[in-house]
């Protein structure tokens, strides 16, 4: 039988695996920052008494040099081509290259129109891809189908070479192959995070003080902007109690406002609610509604 030295010691070894697990469930529960904090490099800031980030630092916006172009940490002077890897983020705007005829510098890119697109579709067939790939590398059809491994995520079925792009973690696009693993998205070597390319696109709107709106609360990529004007006004009756009005770290800016958290800005567009939720950009939710 075990003593009590040894009792002692197992429930204190299983304690510290139980509060370990509990940390580690109390991080991994964090809801994912705004896409457009991860793609301009902003650090997420955790301040004391907080589990979760609760606000970012973005020194880069306004440290930027306007004659060059910036994408995934990475400089670009003007007429230079983005890296062989920052080019696979977007592999379906090949050609990216930098140029400064507009203030700020921003980037050119090409667009791809995949043969699919056009391709009258086929009964029996589907198109595969590579990892990343844009277009599809080819097609399978008939009993060759039968041959491929199946994949199944978020309760749908998917065959070898497919794209999948999960519900619940819309900001990865995940690639089926043998011996897929459905039981995590984030982390899983077939799928990867999406790049909603807003520095290649969106220079001009950042320069001029624009925020990003996005559609519902469960979609990746902004899918358009916002930008201040004179008229703009903050709303504050959604403004939390416990708010330090004091703190310039948690505050928001917009144009010529400032805004504490759970302000909102006026609008004529009753479609479109913008907030200050976690500084020091506030952001945009087109309703579904709408």
């Amino acid at each position: 039988m075990m003593d009590k030295v040894a009792v002692a010691a197992v429930m204190l070894l299983c304690s510290i695996v139980l509060f370990c697990a509990s940390a580690s469930t109390s991080t991994d529960s964090c809801p994912a920052p705004p896409k457009h904090y991860l793609e301009l490099g902003c650090k997420p800031i955790k301040d004391e008494g907080h589990e979760c980030p609760n606000r970012f630092e973005c020194p880069t916006l306004t440290d930027r040099d306007g004659q060059k172009c910036y994408f995934n940490g990475n400089i670009y002077e003007s007429g230079s081509s983005l890296s062989s890897a920052d080019q696979d983020l977007v592999s379906c705007e090949p050609g990216c290259r930098c140029i400064n005829y507009t203030s700020p510098a921003s980037f050119v890119c090409a667009h791809i129109d995949c043969p699919e697109f056009f391709d009258s579709y086929k009964e029996n067939c589907m198109f595969q891809y590579e990892p990343r790939g844009c277009c599809s590398a080819r097609q399978v059809c008939g009993e060759e189908m039968n041959k491929l491994s199946v994949c199944y995520l978020e309760g749908a079925k998917y065959l070898e070479g497919q794209k999948m792009y999960p519900k619940e973690d819309s900001c990865y696009t995940c690639h089926c192959q043998k011996g897929f693993d459905n039981s995590t998205v984030v982390n899983n070597p077939n799928c990867y995070e999406i790049n909603c390319g807003i520095e290649l696109h969106s220079t001009r709107w950042l320069a001029d003080g624009c925020i990003p709106i996005y559609f519902g609360t469960d979609r990746c990529c902004p899918i358009s902007w916002r930008c201040p004007e004179d008229k703009d006004t903050v709303i504050v009756e959604g403004r939390l109690d416990l708010v330090d009005d004091a703190n310039p770290l948690m505050q928001c800016t917009f144009g010529n406002l400032t805004m504490n958290i759970g302000d909102s800005i006026s609008s004529d567009d009753k479609c479109v609610s913008c907030k200050c939720t976690v500084p020091p950009m506030p952001h945009c939710i087109q309703t579904r509604d709408c």
